[in-house]
């Protein structure tokens, strides 16, 4: 290791020493940020891949446009 990084891990250890960490703590911002979401295990087998599922998708968002809301 050089110089630089020993310095570097000096002043950040301190920092994370601090922090709880907890599982998955990030989970949900990275799903947002990729807009991923997921998908129930029920519901996988009924899709062979993410083409059929946004076809499934866009007819639903096609057919509720034409249903008249109370």
């Amino acid at each position: 290791m050089n110089a630089n990084t020993d310095e570097m891990k000096d002043d950040y250890s301190e920092d994370f020493a601090k922090q709880t960490p907890v599982r998955g703590m990030y989970f949900e911002r990275a799903m947002r940020a990729k807009r991923l979401v997921e998908i129930d295990e029920d519901l996988l087998p009924q899709f062979a891949d993410a083409k059929e599922l946004n076809a499934a998708l866009r007819s639903v968002v096609e057919a509720s446009k034409h249903v008249k809301r109370a």
